[in-house]
């Protein structure tokens, strides 16, 4: 029982590090550059400090459309990589874990 107890409290600086960030934003631009995005649209939001971002899918490709045709708010959470990402350090064609959009 002191080994399990001792094997968690070594994961728990690990399990804190492991959260998505929220790169929110209106989307500005849009492009379809499938080569970089597995088949599916890069886009940037006000959030996003001028990077690419791919959605995972061709769901979250229609959500994009749709938040810039609506002028909708789109919430882009996209994987820290154990806290080395901020909304303004991304990389260029990050990959979204999921968009969601504003009602």
């Amino acid at each position: 029982m002191k080994r399990i107890l001792i094997a968690v409290l070594a994961l728990l600086p690990v399990l804190a590090f492991a959260t998505d960030i929220n790169c929110k934003g209106n989307v500005t631009w849009v492009m379809d550059y499938p080569g970089q995005c597995d088949g599916n649209t890069a886009f940037k939001t006000s959030g996003s400090n001028g990077k690419w971002i791919c959605p995972a899918s061709d769901k979250g490709n229609a959500i994009v459309l749709t938040a810039l045709a609506a002028g909708k708010t789109v919430h882009v959470y996209i994987d820290s990589v154990n806290g080395s990402f901020t909304c303004g350090t991304l990389p260029h064609y990050v990959k979204a874990r999921y968009v969601i959009i504003d009602p």
